[in-house]
């Protein structure tokens, strides 16, 4: 019974009330938001054919950007990017496919961007998986073939080589922006694993590898936005508070903090379109220039059940090696050394 109800639930959200996007549009915060005019601009979002990303695409094409959805499944791709166009009546949003946790098709995935575009002005990385199990793809094996722990490819290594081989893109295109998705569950990582950071002694994703890879992915976020001072741009990190999205449906709920997350997210959690805005913020508004590094959402650490209020200030983290700068570089330059043998041209 209790399947049956959450299949109705999933249908109800990815499928009734997909038709009328407009009156989804008004779940965002706009008026606190100051959001600039995207058009002629070009922005690639991850993950955008469900969830946090499908509703940045959406936003992103009325504001009048040109936007690339970046989707795993083609055909769950294409029917998003025909919804959003079809609803806001233009050929904004173009899908394109992406499996972030396979370097050769992030690599072949640049290549064919590049032929496409000259320019882009705002990458979004924001596709991801939290614990998976039932019928999700990751659960076929808990690394990837290069050795990767599966969240910690897919959440963090694969957007870290795909935004390092786009980056030429980005700086010819500045001002410019990459927004992280991070998430308050960064303080049950427990810090970083500097001796294993590739996940190769992990035996199964769980919510400590999740929370790792979005402490990673705000860290990193503070360390190539000082690596980028003076390029034109702006590296932000920002987290979606406690949404219901797609993404707990191939989440594992027979281990504890999966089923719970799970379970709270269906009770308490935002619409997708509230838990984007802090990512749009980041993404677009012209109150955030010259902000760089910041971490941007609602309460985090002790404060993280009301992480859904106050989401557009810029956040101190939970886990201490977040806060100091030199410990991000060293993320970073360290990550960059285990990614140096995907990095040829794409």
């Amino acid at each position: 019974m209790l399947g049956s109800c959450r299949s109705v639930q999933v249908f109800a959200r990815t499928s009734m009330a997909m038709p009328d996007l407009k009156q989804r549009l008004e779940r965002y915060e706009w008026d606190r938001m100051n959001l600039a005019d995207m058009s002629g601009k070009t922005v690639l979002v991850t993950g955008g054919n469900s969830g946090i990303g499908f509703a940045m695409c959406l936003a992103l094409a009325k504001q009048g950007a040109k936007v690339v959805l970046a989707a795993r499944n083609s055909k769950k791709g294409k029917e998003a990017e025909q919804m959003i166009n079809d609803s806001l009546g233009t050929d904004n949003v173009e899908m394109m496919e992406l499996d972030l946790a396979k370097f050769d098709k992030v690599r072949s995935f640049v290549k064919e961007f590049r032929e496409k575009h000259d320019k882009l002005h705002v990458l979004v990385n924001n596709a991801g998986v939290h614990v998976p199990g039932g019928d999700a793809p990751e659960t076929s094996g808990e690394h990837t073939s290069e050795g990767f722990e599966i969240t910690l490819a897919t959440n963090y290594f694969g957007p870290m080589l795909m935004t390092h081989l786009l980056l030429d893109t980005l700086k010819d295109s500045a001002p410019s922006r990459i927004v992280n998705q991070g998430s308050p569950i960064e303080q049950l990582s427990g810090g970083v694993y500097w001796d294993d950071l590739k996940g190769e002694h992990k035996h199964k994703s769980d919510m400590q590898v999740y929370g790792t890879s979005k402490l990673y992915n705000i860290m990193v976020a503070k360390a190539l936005n000082e690596k980028l001072k003076g390029s034109g741009v702006e590296v932000f990190s920002a987290h979606p508070g406690i949404s219901d999205t797609p993404l707990f449906d191939k989440t594992d709920k027979s281990k504890p903090m999966g089923g719970f997350t799970s379970a709270m997210n269906v009770l308490v959690g935002q619409p997708a379109e509230r838990g984007a805005s802090p990512l749009l913020y980041a993404a677009a508004s012209k109150d955030v220039e010259g902000k760089g590094g910041a971490f941007i959402g609602g309460p985090v650490g002790a404060l993280a059940p009301f992480a859904n209020l106050d989401q557009f200030k810029d956040r101190e983290t939970f886990t201490e090696e977040a806060k100091h700068l030199e410990d991000c570089l060293r993320l970073y330059d360290e990550t960059l050394k285990i990614l140096e043998p995907y990095m040829k041209s794409a």
